[in-house]
């Protein structure tokens, strides 16, 4: 249940937030979208999917509606009341697309991150080469979107190792240290950043070699975005879009996660690992 009082974390990642906390509730009654959708008598079908998505704000007719349709108690339902009406404040201006920036945004509120991709590394971690060309082989990123998403990216790498938080947890597979996009100097380059953020205080860095086996959540990057409290929210991304999903997902995306980290090196063999890549390119 969420707590009473929620810290301000700006209106996108507020909406992200609510919008997880009423899909949980709707999926916990055992409606689909399109069945809540008919019993709220909703002539859009759309819009409780946005809703959920945290792409759209949340009128205090519509939260009340979904809270007796979902049979919501009270005291969450005045929590996410206040919450609805926080995240309602106008958007700051972002330099990236809208799809992007909701997640630079929810990035920007959290406390902790644990990150986990199987063939490279993320984002958050990029070198300004590195994310040029991955975005620049990117089938939904247009061209004139590129440099800026470049330009986010680093920022984002940046505050790691300036503000010291969220602190991170990024668990990768052993491919990450060979996939090689932009080239060899560029993944050198990329390897020599993550070395120098895993040597942060704030920061732990882990590889899964492969040799260890498949995968607890095998072929699927994710982001465990901690906000505060007890408050998670799991970030998945593929081709053509990107979901926000709570409650159980977070338990079972988190089991998963602490299984990537039983399998992979310990941060110490991981450094050392990434040492002799580098050395090898």
């Amino acid at each position: 249940m969420m707590q009473a009082d929620v810290p301000d974390l700006g209106p996108a990642a507020q909406r992200i937030l609510l919008g997880a906390q009423l899909r949980a509730a709707r999926e916990a009654r055992g409606l689909s979208t399109s069945r809540a959708t008919e019993a709220l008598e909703w002539r859009n079908a759309a819009k409780l999917s946005k809703i959920e998505a945290g792409t759209v704000p949340t009128s205090d007719r519509d939260l009340a509606a979904l809270a007796e349709l979902f049979e919501i108690p009270s005291e969450l339902a005045a929590s996410l009341n206040r919450l609805a009406t926080e995240a309602r404040r106008r958007l700051p201006p972002s330099r990236v697309p809208e799809w992007a920036a909701r997640y630079v945004h929810l990035i920007r509120a959290s406390e902790h991150l644990s990150l986990w991709n199987p063939d490279c590394f993320p984002g958050s971690v990029s070198t300004r080469d590195y994310a040029r060309a991955w975005l620049s082989r990117s089938i939904v990123v247009s061209t004139a979107e590129v440099e800026q998403m470049v330009d986010e990216r680093v920022a984002r790498a940046d505050h790691f190792r300036r503000d010291g938080r969220p602190t991170l947890h990024l668990v990768v597979g052993e491919a990450a240290l060979y996939v090689a996009a932009g080239g060899p100097a560029t993944l050198r380059g990329q390897l020599e950043h993550v070395r120098e953020l895993a040597e942060l205080p704030t920061v732990t860095v882990q590889v899964v070699p492969f040799e260890r086996g498949g995968y607890a959540a095998p072929g699927s990057a994710y982001s465990i975005v901690h906000l505060f409290g007890e408050q998670r929210l799991v970030f998945v991304e593929n081709l053509i879009g990107s979901d926000y999903l709570g409650r159980e997902y977070v338990r079972i995306y988190g089991l998963a996660f602490e299984d990537l980290c039983r399998q992979a090196e310990t941060p110490e063999r991981t450094i050392k690992m990434i040492t002799r890549r580098i050395q090898e390119l």
